[in-house]
């Protein structure tokens, strides 16, 4: 494991292989947590709320159109299917201590 040292300020060179196996780029924004007396650091992504709502909507306007004349009913078979699936994954990460409960 590679080690860094504390400069001026308080700032760090993470390591290249750190940066590339995790896709941190000049300029992105990390999140820095104290865990159990250990320092986590995470990239974050920024999100255009305006760019995301537009295509939030012209993502539901496409589903809207593939799903003309389909069963209503099989619409919603299908969406209990997926909540149910996603659910179960949503657990077994949890039970993995990969996510947050």
């Amino acid at each position: 494991m590679p080690l860094v040292k504390v400069i001026r300020h308080g700032q760090i060179t993470i390591p290249k292989e750190l940066r590339q196996a995790l896709g941190i780029e000049e300029g992105d924004l990390l999140e820095v947590e104290l865990k159990n007396s250990q320092m986590v650091i995470k990239p974050k992504a920024v999100v255009d709320r305006e760019l995301a709502r537009e295509q939030f909507f012209n993502l539901v306007d496409k589903m809207r159109i593939a799903a003309e004349g389909v069963d209503k009913q099989e619409v919603d078979k299908i969406i209990r299917e997926a909540v149910k699936t996603s659910s179960k994954l949503k657990l077994k990460r949890q039970a993995s201590g990969r996510e947050k409960k």
